[in-house]
This record gives structure tokens, C-alpha cells and sequence, in this order.
């Protein structure tokens, strides 16, 4: 699905985050290094607030992120955009794309992006019944 977000939205990273208490953690990757980040510093906790998309189409100028680690530093966000991943009522995470240059991001694109996060959780509910229906 990440794979599949890079070439529809044509971004160089796009990837699953899973947000845990201190922490997000990166279940699915692609054309991103680390692992994990502080959710201090995480973008999508600010997309688990809402329930809907979260776009910044240019970091540098929104004064919620111009002075966060990931804009200032690697990997140096200009865009952002999420979608949360709702699983039973709660927001446990966000299916993001992210670029180093400011983009805009059309209502289409957004619409997109939540088909991705759906089809994200339905991923996440089927391996959680196949681990409790098979030996």
C-alpha cells in the first residue's frame, strides 16, 4: 500500500504510522530510514486529533511545524499529508505521504488517501482474526 501511495501521489515517502503513547512507530515504510520518531515531534499525532485528512502543503509556513525536528532537520518535510487510521472508534495511527517540496493536495487526492487508510485497517483487522482463528 505504501508502495502503491508513492506512485499515485508521486512523492518520494509514504508510509503507516502507528501511535503509541510517546512514540510513533512506522509499520509500513517507503523512502524513509528511520524506524520510529517522538511523538512530540510526529505530525500525525496532530492528524490523530482530528478524523479527518491533515494537509500542510508547505511546513515552512505553518506555525504548528516550522520549528519541528523533521522540518528543520532530516527528513526535512515541506508536505505532509494524513489520513487516520480509525479502528473501533479510536485513531491509532495515520497513512502519510510526505515531500521535501511544498505541494498542494486536491479534495480527490484526499479522498484517495482515506481509501488507503481504510483499506489499512481492513489489512489490520484481517491479520488480527487470522491470529486468533488459526493454530
Amino acid at each position: 500500500l505504501v508502495e502503491f501511495a508513492r506512485q499515485r501521489f508521486m512523492v518520494p515517502t509514504a508510509f503507516i504510522s502507528l501511535v503509541a503513547e510517546i512514540r510513533q512507530w512506522f509499520k509500513a515504510k517507503a523512502g524513509l530510514d528511520v524506524g520510529e520518531t517522538s511523538r512530540e515531534h510526529a505530525f500525525c499525532d496532530h492528524t490523530i486529533q482530528q478524523r479527518q485528512v491533515l494537509v500542510v502543503e508547505d511546513a515552512h509556513f505553518d506555525p504548528r511545524f516550522v520549528n519541528n525536528l523533521l522540518v528543520i532537520g532530516p527528513p526535512r518535510i515541506r508536505f505532509y499529508a494524513g489520513a487516520p487510521l480509525i479502528y473501533k472508534q479510536q485513531a491509532i495511527g495515520s497513512f502519510c505521504i510526505i515531500d521535501e517540496i511544498p505541494r498542494q493536495f486536491p479534495e480527490a487526492d484526499q479522498r484517495d488517501l482515506v481509501v488507503l487508510a481504510k483499506a489499512t485497517v481492513a489489512e489490520l483487522e484481517m491479520s488480527r482474526a487470522r491470529r486468533f482463528l488459526l493454530p
